[in-house]
């Protein structure tokens, strides 16, 4: 019988095409995961995976977690495996590269590239399950609100009517997603700021000319302030043709008034407690009185904490 060997097949489909296990264990196909392989000139591609280790999961399997995330577009933290939900005993789906998880019955999954998938909002609440860093799980919303997925309000009042494991955190993270967020380190940036107990800037913020057309957008910003805080990626740095741009918009910017105040992903992930004075200085210095109060228990143990572990 005919194989398309462009998609995932099993080994058991091989035989019955006449494809014995020397052909498959040479050069003309690569092994997705044990018993399941692809032609070798394909890239595997996340909905390789995913098609893959649902042919190996029992019926009624659906991916979900990290996967079901990414499929949909959104970010999700780093896994190495492809993450799949399935009903009774999930041992017969555990195999290397595969990580299986117990499905729930009431969840009716749904169609993504073919497949069946955890819907955004669902898989939002299964990566609050598995007790992912609160800054994740917000990025997680942010990502997924950003691909047109789903939107804050349909996941806080998701989180809000859900009693699975994880649900204090799940209400927790989606109070802070927000509509306009661009990527993850904006994500991390703000959650920064406001587990520090500052006030919370505006997203992306449009500044726009008299007639209304469009000049500038700024990441984080205080309007009112003429305060912007941006994430300064390496790409910036790196491009030389980005870096130019990004100079001459700061010049049109200072001279309009605003601050800027740059956050590398240092200022981040090795220096927060810098990063946190030196927006505290810029708020000061535009009128504001900021609050004494040191940063939260919980932007210790997302920000300070984690950098000590990693």
């Amino acid at each position: 019988m005919p194989l398309d060997t462009t998609v995932p097949f099993t080994r058991r489909a091989a035989l019955g095409a006449g494809i014995g296990d020397r052909q498959l264990q040479g050069p003309r196909f690569s092994r997705v995961f044990q018993g399941v392989y692809l032609r070798a000139d394909i890239k595997v591609t996340l909905r390789h995976q995913a098609r893959a280790a649902l042919l190996v999961a029992p019926a009624g399997s659906y991916v979900s977690h990290h996967s079901a995330v990414r499929l949909w577009g959104g970010w999700a933290p780093s896994s190495a495996e492809t993450h799949i939900s399935s009903p009774g005993e999930i041992a017969r789906t555990q195999r290397r590269g595969i990580r299986a998880h117990r499905a729930d019955p009431v969840v009716k999954p749904q169609k993504r590239s073919g497949m069946p998938v955890s819907s955004p909002i669902r898989c939002f609440l299964e990566l609050a399950a598995l007790s992912i860093a609160l800054v994740d799980l917000v990025a997680v919303g942010d990502s997924l609100v950003k691909a047109g997925r789903t939107t804050p309000q349909e996941l806080l009042d998701a989180a809000a009517t859900w009693g699975g494991s994880g649900c204090r955190r799940a209400r927790r993270a989606a109070g802070f997603v927000r509509t306009g967020v661009d990527s993850v380190m904006e994500t991390r940036l703000r959650m920064l700021m406001v587990l520090a107990r500052l006030p919370e800037p505006q997203v992306n913020k449009i500044l726009r000319a008299a007639d209304g057309s469009w000049i500038y957008r700024i990441d984080l910003c205080y309007f009112a302030l003429l305060l912007a805080i941006e994430y300064e990626g390496r790409q910036h740095a790196e491009n030389s043709a980005q870096w130019n741009s990004d100079i001459r918009r700061r010049t049109r910017l200072e001279a309009k008034g605003w601050r800027l105040v740059l956050v590398t992903a240092e200022g981040i992930y090795q220096n927060p407690e810098q990063t946190v004075r030196d927006i505290k200085d810029a708020l000061r210095d535009r009128g504001i009185s900021v609050t004494r109060r040191g940063p939260s228990v919980e932007w210790y143990r997302e920000f300070v904490n984690a950098r000590t572990a990693a």
